[in-house]
This record gives C-alpha cells, sequence and structure tokens, in this order.
C-alpha cells in the first residue's frame, strides 16, 4: 500500500463515520421523535439568553462572516492566489469541495428535507429551508479546509493546536450565532457541522488519492504545477 492510500484510509474512516452520524441526525429530524423536540428546545433555552438588540446587531453582524455567500467569496479569492503561485491542484481542490459540499449538496439537502425554520423567537428576518444549516455546514467546510490546510503546512505542534482550537472555536460561535438568532434549530446547525466534518475528511482523502495523477496530467499538458507532491 503507498502512502497515499495510508493518508486516505484514515480520513475517510473519520469522514464516513461523521456522515453516519449526520444521516442518523437527518432521519430523526426527518421523522421526528420526542428527543429533537426536547434536544432543540433544552439548547434554544441554553443560547438564546440575554437578548438585546446591541448584542444582536453584533451576532447578525459576525454571523455573515459563516454565510455561504461569503463562503463564496473567500473561496473564490484564495483559488486565485493559489492559481497565481501555480498551486493548481491545491486550488482545484480547495474550490471544489466548498463548491459541491458547501453549496450544491447542501441545497439539495435542503431541498429534500424541506424543515421549515422556527417561528418563534425569530430575532432577524430570514428566508429558506432549516435543515441542515448552510452557515454552520459552509463555515465547518470553508474554515474547516483553512485550518486543515495550515495544520498540514506548518511543523510546531503548538500552532497546530492553536490553529484547531482557533477554527473550532469560530465554527461553533456561527453555530450557536444561528440558534440566538432564531433561524435555525440546533439539530439543523449539528447536521450542517457533521455534513460539514464529513465532508472535510472524505475530501481530504479524495486529494491524497488524486493530487499525484492530477499532477502528472497537468505536467503532461505542459502546465506547470507547483503544488507539494510527497
Amino acid at each position: 500500500m503507498n502512502t497515499n492510500k495510508k493518508k486516505a484510509i484514515p480520513l475517510f474512516t473519520i469522514g464516513g463515520f461523521a456522515l453516519i452520524l449526520f444521516v442518523i441526525v437527518a432521519l430523526a429530524v426527518n421523522s421526528e421523535p420526542r428527543w429533537v423536540a426536547k434536544f432543540d428546545l433544552s439548547w434554544i433555552s441554553r443560547i438564546q439568553t440575554n437578548i438585546s438588540a446591541s448584542k444582536t446587531s453584533l451576532i447578525e453582524t459576525l454571523t455573515m462572516i459563516g454565510s455561504a455567500e461569503t463562503a463564496i467569496v473567500l473561496t473564490v479569492i484564495i483559488v486565485i492566489v493559489l492559481f497565481i503561485l501555480r498551486k493548481f491542484v491545491v486550488g482545484l481542490w480547495f474550490g471544489g469541495t466548498v463548491l459541491v459540499c458547501a453549496v450544491l449538496l447542501n441545497t439539495i439537502l435542503k431541498d429534500i428535507f424541506q424543515r421549515p425554520r422556527p417561528n418563534f423567537n425569530r430575532l432577524i428576518a430570514e428566508t429558506g429551508y432549516s435543515f441542515p444549516s448552510g452557515h454552520a455546514t459552509g463555515s465547518t467546510i470553508f474554515y474547516g479546509l483553512a485550518a486543515m490546510f495550515l495544520i498540514f503546512t506548518v511543523k510546531q505542534m503548538w500552532v497546530k493546536i492553536v490553529i484547531g482550537v482557533a477554527g473550532l472555536s469560530w465554527i461553533i460561535f456561527i453555530m450557536c450565532s444561528r440558534v440566538y438568532l432564531g433561524v435555525h434549530y440546533p439539530t439543523d446547525v449539528l447536521a450542517g457541522f457533521l455534513f460539514g466534518i464529513a465532508s472535510i475528511f472524505i475530501s481530504l482523502g479524495v486529494y491524497f488519492l488524486v493530487r499525484e495523477p492530477l499532477h502528472n496530467l497537468l505536467v503532461k499538458w505542459r502546465i506547470k504545477d507547483r503544488s507539494v507532491i510527497k
């Protein structure tokens, strides 16, 4: 077994486990057992506290950073920079993952489940279906991928830990912000997080399998790719 396959197997395992958990939550939300309602109401009561106009305004502004629109804009910028640096394989992988998983598949899942948004304690106006949360999915995939990329790049363990904690903390904030604003149920953001985690690790596994063949294909087409192939 070559090195790339050895790296891909644990990534597929983690991604597959997260995907199974997502399916469990999705099926539960679709069948609406009693524990889903209890779970949602319990976490809403914990998160949606100390409501004020200034706090709501601040959270509404910050949560836009986790929107799909922001993720798309930032992804385009990153891909352009990577292409300028002639890191075409990395750019295609990063951009493709965000576009397919955070935007396309999330939209398809919303249309499949068609879960209405909460109709109580709504602090801002929002349209569209509720499950899974696009903000939770998009922020998990975009910032998670960015964090993973940096973690693979740096050498110092303490820097890797700081990056991981910072990335996870920001994603959790985005998740909580959507519940606080009353536009998502906790199970919406939990499902978005799980689907995002599954997307990240499965995509990383695919990347390790296809990066060398894709790099060689670009070389064959006389496109000089500077993505690191180890």
